[in-house]
């Protein structure tokens, strides 16, 4: 044996028999002799491949699966369906044919893992037996969190500065580590999790008579596309690692030495905070394009449910963050128009136009919108909490005065990503009322990394920045929330809050920071439009308490009557400096 491989061979024997991590730049040599069916396809997100080379480079026997046959997993220890199979044309019938016969093939003690899929295409796998269940959602991650860290699946996978905790896997072909993650289960166990509350599962395992099902949002096997490497190094060494991996895992289950499967308990259920007396509120609607393409009436519960609740929230605005429709087409103008007019003359609003308010088909390929032709600024002249428009003729940029709280507030809601004239027009309204405090919306300013839109550092690592749109070549320029935040918002001290959606991913994010004059301003993202039927009519309440230093932030949905409890979905912000307590009467 040549030295290098004689290496190798004694590095992998103390690996395998005294469990000591291999790193990700070391190379396993195979110690089993497994045989895997790989059922894979180049989907249209990926046109990628790279399980049946991933497994085989690892020390598997391959045997591709065919999606017009059935599974005959005699003499085979793994069954691996690769990253968004599911686009396939005949997934749906291969399932319907050989659902069971995986069942079959766990129950004796088979391993079945499935990579990650597309939730619209199959938010729960349809081979889980009866006692396990699991739901696929939208949003993508790119934090992973170890919550078995002890996991085989994760021996020696990077570790953020030794961490056993936070697993770095690095994003790859654009989307971050956990694409497409669980966001319920029942009867797993919980190895990877992102999110505030590790309630996005990125990979759970399930035992089922003598076998196991590993769900993963991970796509480590889209690697190669028509012979070409798309991997970086890094990303390349983890996968490997994986499926190396994945063959001690297999081989502990078919000898029944892999430890038992005990199911991560859903935590209790979060109570929705009260609301507290004397408090006043804001209601924000984030993106309605899904509504008023597909279903205008969740759009209507919204502001139906607003103007209803107004005396018993004291709501006294409602601020839409913008992509008010999806087309810039007449009919969901139409849809938008209709829904927004139910508060005409209750409950006052303003509204900051988003990329897909603009350009043809909602391309935002120019500044070209609908929106002044179905929310004339004439209707709004006269509303006593309508400051005026940078141009007197249109509804792109707008300020709005109101008192509530026995203090002066001032919201500025200005167009998909601001010209410099926009900004320049902002700082002087905020210059002209110094004694009120501010509010900004506009449709992208935070992204879902928690930090601020920033294309002069990050360019195309944020996706969807506005200066990635045909809408920057205006010759009067673009901005985005971090030449907002430097160029106007930290600027002034009457500023405590911005808001913006069109942020895909989990649609969330938020960020505290000091201005020039010491106030703290709370800048959030939200956005509900990736979640089923569009958002769930999912709406964002701020209420401001009257202790004049409280702000609580909720999300409720009329449709269903449910708020959502979550970490970033419910919290409570403090502003600084402090309001003066508003006066009981």
């Amino acid at each position: 044996m040549k030295p290098k491989l004689k290496c190798l061979a004694i590095l992998s024997f103390l690996a395998l028999t005294f469990g000591l991590p291999l790193g990700v730049n070391a190379q396993r040599v195979p110690g089993h002799n497994l045989t895997a069916l790989v059922l894979e396809h180049s989907d249209k997100w990926t046109q990628a491949i790279g399980a049946v080379q991933a497994l085989q480079t690892a020390g598997w026997k391959t045997t591709a699966l065919t999606f017009d046959q059935p599974v005959n997993p005699r003499d085979a220890q793994l069954i691996l369906i690769g990253s968004f199979a599911s686009e396939h044309p005949g997934y749906a019938a291969f399932m319907k044919r050989n659902a069971t016969a995986l069942q079959g093939f766990v129950e004796q003690g088979g391993v079945l893992v499935q990579m990650t899929q597309a939730d619209q295409t199959e938010s729960t796998p349809p081979f889980l037996p009866p006692a396990l269940s699991a739901e696929r959602a939208d949003p993508d991650y790119a934090d992973l969190w170890a919550v078995t860290g002890d996991h085989p699946l994760l021996r020696g996978l990077p570790e953020r500065d030794g961490d056993p905790k936070q697993i770095l896997i690095p994003s790859h072909l654009g989307r971050p580590a956990n694409w497409e993650g669980f966001s319920q289960h029942s009867g797993f166990r919980v190895v990877l999790a992102s999110g505030d509350d590790l309630q996005n599962f990125a990979l759970l395992e399930g035992a089922h008579g003598r076998g196991r099902i590993v769900l993963t949002s991970l796509y480590l096997d889209k690697i190669h596309s028509h012979g070409t490497n798309m991997a970086t190094p890094d990303f390349e060494k983890i996968s490997a690692t994986f499926f190396a991996n994945l063959a001690d895992y297999t081989a502990s289950v078919r000898s029944d030495t892999a430890p038992a499967v005990v199911a991560t308990p859903l935590p209790r259920p979060i109570d929705p905070l009260p609301f507290v007396p004397g408090s006043w509120t804001l209601a924000v609607l984030p993106d309605t394009q899904v509504y008023v393409m597909r279903h205008p009436e969740l759009f209507d519960k919204q502001t139906r449910w607003i103007a209803e609740n107004k005396e018993k929230h004291n709501i006294v605005y409602t601020l839409h963050l913008g992509d008010i429709v999806n087309n810039n087409n007449p009919p969901q103008w139409e849809n938008a128009r209709r829904s927004m007019s139910i508060l005409d003359g209750i409950v006052p609003y303003a509204m900051a136009p988003g990329n897909h308010d603009y350009g043809d088909n909602g391309s935002a390929n120019n500044r070209q919108t609908l929106f002044n032709d179905y929310f004339p600024i004439e209707k709004y002249r006269s509303w006593p909490t309508f400051g005026g428009a940078m141009d007197s003729t249109r509804m792109d940029n707008t300020y709005h005065l109101f008192k509530a709280g026995g203090h002066d507030w001032l919201v500025l809601a200005l167009e998909w990503g601001p010209r410099h004239s926009a900004v320049a027009w902002a700082n002087d309204i905020v210059a002209k009322y110094p004694n009120h405090k501010a509010i900004l919306i506009t449709h992208a300013y935070m992204y879902s990394d928690e930090t601020r839109y920033d294309w002069q550092t990050k360019g195309p690592a944020q996706s969807w920045n506005p200066h990635a749109y045909g809408t920057a070549k205006d010759p009067d320029g673009t901005n985005d929330g971090e030449e907002l935040w430097q160029k106007l918002v930290r600027k002034h001290p009457g500023f405590v809050m911005t808001l913006n959606g069109h942020v895909l991913n989990d649609g969330l994010g938020r960020l505290s920071s000091t201005g020039d004059h010491g106030n703290i301003v709370h800048q959030m993202l939200v956005n509900y439009q990736m979640k089923p039927l569009g958002g769930e009519s999912f709406l964002r309440l701020i209420e401001f308490l009257p202790d004049g230093e409280t702000v609580q932030i909720k999300a409720y949905s009329p449709h269903y009557d449910r708020y959502k409890t979550d970490r970033q979905n419910q919290f409570v912000l403090k502003l600084k400096p402090a309001l003066r307590p508003a006066i009981r009467r």
